[in-house]
C-alpha cells in the first residue's frame, strides 16, 4: 500500500512539473527564457537548472553558454587571487575594471570580495595560468595539465601526452570561431618540431601530434604566455645558444605556428607579454631602469610595432605603504595592474591608465584582515607572493 501511495505521489509530482514546464512555456517564449536567464549570475542559473527539465535544457544548450559568456564579459571580469593550503584551494574574486573616483588613492570600505574554497588534490602542485575564456589550466607534476572552471568548481585531469615525457609545458588557447578551448604542450627544454594539441569538450580522447617547420624551444618553467582573438602567443628559442628570441604564435583554430620577431629595438629578453586593445602588447623596462615601453603589434607578417614610452617603472614601490608593486599584466579596458609582493590587512591594486597618466589605487577587505583569516583558518598562515590571475570571466562551460 505504501509503495502504491508512493507512487501515486510520484505520478502526481511528474505531473505538476509537466504542468508548469507547460505554463512556462506557453507564457515565455524560450528566446526570451534564454535572454533572462544569461543575464543573471552563474551560481543563479546553476539553482535554477533545477526548476525544471526545460530550464535545465536552455541553460546548458551550447549557444546558452556562449551568450552567458558574453554578458559575463560585459559585467565586467574579475581578478582571481588563489592559494593552496594542504587539500584546499582558496579562491577570492575581486572586480577588476574599477572606475577612477577623484582621488588618485581610495579604498572601498565594505567587503566586496567573494570568495570560496574547494578541495584540490593535496599532493599536486598549483600554478594558475591566465584565465582563457573562463577557464584556467593549473600546472600538475607528471606532465598532466589540470583544467580548472573556477566557476562551477570543476577540475579536468588529461592524460600525460607522452609516456616518455619527464617535462613538459601547457598553454590553453580558445578558438572563438568554433567555440573550443585546445591545450597545446611540448616537450620542456628540448629544441623540437613536434607538439601535441587536445581539444576539450570533443570526442578526441588522445593527444594529436602536429609538426612545424618553425623548429624551438622555450627554457623558462612556466613560459610566459597570453591568448587573445583566437592565438596563443608565447617566448620561444630556436636553440639553446640564442639570446634574445622571438614570439612564436599559434593558431588555434588551424593549428598552425608562426614566427614573430621582436621590436627591432627591444635588447632585452624577458618582456611581460599582454593584450592591449585587442593586439598582442610586450611591455619592458626602458634602460635607465626608470620607465615602461609599451610595444603594440600591428602587422604580425610584417613583424611591425609601435612603441609608446610610459614614465612609470615595472616594479613599482609605493612610498604610502611602503611596498613594492608587480606589474601582471593588462586588463580589458586597457589599464595595467600591480599587485602587492606581500599582504596586509586591506589588499590593494593599483591601477594604471596609459592615456591618462595616471594610478588610482584601490583598497579589498575580505582577503588577509583578522576576520577573514579567522573565517578561513589562516590565522598563523603567511600570504606572499599569491598568484593573481587576471580578465577572468564566469563560465558554464564543461569539459
Amino acid at each position: 500500500m505504501d509503495r502504491q501511495q508512493e507512487t501515486t505521489e510520484q505520478i502526481h509530482k511528474k505531473a505538476r512539473i509537466k504542468s508548469q514546464e507547460s505554463v512556462v512555456r506557453s507564457s515565455f517564449p524560450l528566446d526570451l527564457i534564454s535572454e533572462i536567464l544569461s543575464k543573471l549570475p552563474a551560481k543563479s542559473v546553476g539553482r535554477f537548472r533545477c526548476v525544471s527539465k526545460l530550464w535545465s535544457s536552455v541553460t546548458t544548450d551550447p549557444y546558452f553558454i556562449n551568450k552567458f559568456e558574453t554578458q559575463s564579459r560585459q559585467r565586467k571580469p574579475s581578478l582571481l587571487l588563489t592559494f593552496k593550503r594542504a587539500d584546499r584551494l582558496f579562491v577570492f574574486s575581486i572586480p577588476q575594471d574599477r572606475q577612477p573616483s577623484n582621488y588618485e588613492y581610495h579604498s572601498i570600505a565594505s567587503q566586496p570580495v567573494h570568495s570560496y574554497h574547494m578541495t584540490y588534490p593535496k599532493s599536486r602542485r598549483f600554478f594558475p595560468r591566465a584565465s582563457v575564456h573562463g577557464l584556467i589550466s593549473c600546472f600538475q607534476e607528471e606532465t598532466k595539465p589540470i583544467i580548472w572552471n573556477p566557476t562551477t568548481r570543476k577540475l579536468l585531469t588529461l592524460t600525460k601526452p607522452e609516456k616518455s615525457w619527464d617535462y613538459a609545458t601547457f598553454f590553453l588557447g580558445y578558438d572563438p570561431v568554433d567555440a573550443k578551448h585546445k591545450v597545446l604542450c611540448m616537450r620542456f627544454d628540448e629544441t623540437i618540431d613536434e607538439y601535441r594539441v587536445f581539444a576539450l569538450g570533443s570526442a578526441q580522447e588522445s593527444w594529436k601530434r602536429i609538426k612545424t617547420s618553425h623548429k624551438h624551444y622555450v627554457n623558462s618553467y612556466p613560459t610566459r604566455h597570453v591568448c587573445t582573438n583566437g592565438f596563443i602567443y608565447y617566448n620561444a628559442y630556436s636553440d639553446k645558444t640564442e639570446r634574445f628570441g622571438f614570439i612564436m604564435s599559434f593558431d588555434v583554430r588551424s593549428e598552425e605556428f608562426h614566427v614573430i620577431k621582436l621590436p627591432c629595438n627591444n635588447s632585452r629578453p624577458g618582456g611581460i607579454l599582454a593584450s592591449y586593445e585587442g593586439r598582442l602588447a610586450c611591455v619592458t623596462h626602458n634602460a635607465a631602469g626608470d620607465g615602461t615601453i609599451l610595444w603594440t603589434l600591428m602587422d604580425a607578417e610584417k613583424h611591425e610595432w609601435s612603441r609608446r614610452d610610459l614614465p612609470i617603472p615595472i616594479p613599482f614601490y609605493d612610498r604610502s605603504l611602503e611596498t613594492a608593486f608587480n606589474f601582471i599584466g593588462i586588463t580589458d579596458a586597457g589599464e595595467f595592474v600591480y599587485v602587492p609582493n606581500r599582504f596586509r590587512k586591506l589588499y590593494y591594486v593599483l591601477f594604471y591608465d596609459p592615456k591618462r597618466n595616471k594610478f588610482h589605487r584601490v583598497g579589498f577587505n575580505g582577503i588577509a584582515d583578522d576576520e577573514s583569516r579567522l573565517k578561513h583558518g589562516l590565522v598563523n598562515s603567511r600570504l606572499y607572493n599569491i598568484p593573481v590571475v587576471m580578465n577572468h570571466i564566469e563560465s558554464l562551460r564543461s569539459f
